[in-house]
Formats: structure tokens, C-alpha cells, sequence
């Protein structure tokens, strides 16, 4: 296979082939090491994460819809009454990250009078966590509401029902198309 090449080429084809079997087999071996189950265990708290996050937020809705409840129960003349809000997202947590980019511009010439020019950009971006690997949260955006149902039995009196409108609009900040006032 090598008979045409010299003796100093043949040595460093050999030199090559020896350190990649060494480089293959270093991967086998760190592969096996326990430090290759503490990666998958920071996914599985990823996932762990994730879940608690959404089980939360569910939690978090709910205790707007019984505050929202609570607070418009104490108009006179309510009586009876249900609320359901609905969401357009959910709660968005911005983490903080440490982040380089680089931007190279290389101008080549050659001798027939053609120009070239590359650019290459890379971004590199970071979380930063604490030291209970939970990442570092710059902002929390509060759930965007979509719209508040509210049925109520003293509903049928305008009065009422124009109070349950106004309080729903106040409390929660949205539009007044957002509400719907319905008599149970």
C-alpha cells in the first residue's frame, strides 16, 4: 500500500494512524468515566426543570382566577359566580448570558485582477447559573392574558354586570373586548 512513498512519509502516515487509534480509544475510554453520567443527569434536571416550571405556571393561573373571583364575589349583588381566564402565552424568564461574537472580513486578491471577500461571524453565548445550577433570571415577562370569562347570577341587572366589566378591566389590565359578562 505504501511502497511508492518514501521512508520519511511512510513514518508520518504511521504517526497519524497510531494517534488516531490513541485519540479513539481515550474517547472510549472518557466516555466510560462517571463524568459522562453527570451529563445526563443535568439533562434529566433540565426535564425535571421544565416540568416543575409548567406545573407552576398552571398553579400561578389558577391563583389569578380564585384572586379574581374572590375580589369581584364582593360586589353587591353578584351572587353566584365563575371565572375562567385564558392565556395567549405563558410566563417568559429571561436568563442571563455571557455572550462573544467575532466578525472576520478577509480581502483576497489574485494575479488576474479578481477580488474576494469572506466573512465569518461566529456567536458564542453562555448561561450564567448559580451555584445551584439554576440559571440567573435578568427579567420575568408576566403571561399575556387573551380573555376573562365571568358568569354570574347578578348578571341580569345592568348595574352588576357593569361593575363586573369595569372590576375585570381594572384588575387584570386588559381591553374591554377581553370581557365577556354572561348570567348564570
Amino acid at each position: 500500500m505504501f511502497k511508492n512513498l518514501n521512508e520519511k512519509d511512510k513514518k508520518k502516515i504511521y504517526s497519524l494512524l497510531s494517534l488516531a487509534v490513541v485519540c479513539a480509544i481515550a474517547l472510549i475510554v472518557i466516555s466510560g468515566l462517571p463524568g459522562g453520567k453527570e451529563i445526563s443527569k443535568k439533562e434529566d434536571n433540565a426535564k425535571q426543570t421544565n416540568s416543575d416550571t409548567e406545573a407552576s405556571q398552571e398553579v400561578g393561573k389558577q391563583d389569578l382566577e380564585n384572586k379574581l373571583k374572590k375580589i369581584l364575589a364582593q360586589i353587591k349583588g353578584v351572587g353566584d359566580l365563575d371565572v375562567m381566564i385564558t392565556f395567549e402565552s405563558s410566563e417568559e424568564i429571561q436568563p442571563a448570558y455571557n455572550s462573544n461574537s467575532t466578525t472576520e472580513k478577509t480581502q483576497e486578491k489574485d494575479k488576474q485582477g479578481g477580488e474576494r471577500t469572506v466573512t465569518t461571524s461566529s456567536e458564542n453565548k453562555t448561561m450564567i447559573t448559580s451555584s445551584s445550577n439554576g440559571p440567573i433570571v435578568i427579567k420575568t415577562n408576566e403571561p399575556k392574558i387573551k380573555g376573562v370569562l365571568v358568569v354570574a347570577s347578578g348578571a341580569s341587572d345592568p348595574t352588576v354586570k357593569e361593575n363586573l366589566y369595569n372590576a375585570v378591566q381594572v384588575a387584570l389590565q386588559i381591553s374591554g373586548h377581553q370581557v365577556e359578562i354572561y348570567i348564570k
